[in-house]
């Protein structure tokens, strides 16, 4: 049953994501943050424009790990794309952190470390 407030028209635009504590660690932040690192780095939208690049690997063969460290969020992952390059070791690899970001669609913004 869909709730009074809950907008019927696909063409609506979603809510936004509920606010996650990224302060303190919990297995459920973590989880809601591995989620997000997939949607936004892995997974395709519908549309995608010929200059967009999605990997053709999952997040479970390029190792994506998500862990809070020093009071900080990180994702990180094996670039598979690059793994027989002659580019350094940190090039082969992504690191991330995540941040809150309120105004973002989906309420966290990634900065490469």
């Amino acid at each position: 049953m869909r709730s009074a407030r809950q907008s019927t028209n696909p063409a609506d635009p979603a809510p936004p994501p509920p606010a996650l504590d990224l302060e303190t660690y919990t297995e459920a932040t973590r989880r809601a943050l591995y989620d997000l690192v997939v949607a936004v780095h892995f997974t395709p939208p519908a549309e995608i424009s010929p200059a967009d690049w999605y990997p053709d690997y999952s997040p479970d063969q390029a190792g994506l790990t998500v862990y809070f460290s020093h009071g900080r969020w990180l994702a990180s992952w094996s670039r598979l794309e690059e793994a027989a390059s002659d580019l350094p070791a940190h090039r082969r690899h992504a690191l991330v952190r995540i941040q809150a970001a309120p105004e973002a669609p989906r309420g966290v913004a990634f900065y490469e470390l």
